[in-house]
């Protein structure tokens, strides 16, 4: 499992933080391509959709990065 800190400069680094960023930029992606394609219409709660789809993306990720790496 890739859940151990890394030590940049003498810091340790959480990847938990790297991985909640790329999940934030693919979530971003995700959420642009939606709105462009009409499909946000169907949302009722849009906050709640967002934040939805960042915890959806980042287990994703977190699961990839465990079983491919």
């Amino acid at each position: 499992m890739l859940l151990r800190e890394l030590s940049i400069g003498g810091v340790f680094i959480s990847p938990m933080l790297l991985f909640a960023l790329v999940s934030l930029v693919i979530s971003a992606v995700l959420r642009t391509m939606m709105h462009k394609a009409g499909l946000t219409r169907w949302v009722w709660q849009e906050a709640w959709f967002d934040v939805s789809l960042f915890v959806i993306v980042l287990a994703v990720v977190t699961y990839l990065s465990s079983h491919v790496l």
